[in-house]
């Protein structure tokens, strides 16, 4: 049976993710960073993270590793309530409803830019006359 590869933590800030790494990889554990050079060339626009991801066998040592070294891991009630926090808006715009969160949340921002910019252009205009 082959072990599947998967994230055990997700940082936005690049140093934060290779401190992880350096501690699981001074204990014997194989894991990588995926996203880490496409996050600092789209910082601070970094809407996926940093991942930290390893082989699914060593995820309880590694996570014991983490506690022992002040990582805290949400509880999976905190994290289903922030996942309906920022999707709740979703259901109220139709065509967003179909697509994946990171989807949703991408084109959200993208509307919400265009309505800034739309707004200080005609408030420039305004402003002018």
């Amino acid at each position: 049976m082959e072990d599947k590869i998967v994230e055990i933590a997700r940082f936005y800030e690049p140093e934060e993710a290779q401190i992880l790494e350096s501690l699981l990889k001074s204990e014997g554990i194989k894991c990588y960073l995926r996203n880490e050079y496409t996050s600092q060339v789209m910082y601070p626009a970094n809407m996926g993270g940093i991942r930290v991801e390893l082989l699914e066998s060593e995820v309880p040592r590694a996570m014991e590793i983490m506690e022992a070294n002040g990582y805290e891991f949400p509880k999976e009630d905190e994290e289903v309530e922030q996942i309906q926090a920022v999707s709740g808006w979703a259901r109220h715009i139709p065509f967003l409803r179909r697509l994946p969160l990171e989807r949703q949340i991408i084109v959200f921002f993208i509307l919400v830019a265009v309505f800034l910019a739309l707004v200080i252009y005609f408030g420039s205009l305004v402003s002018s006359n």
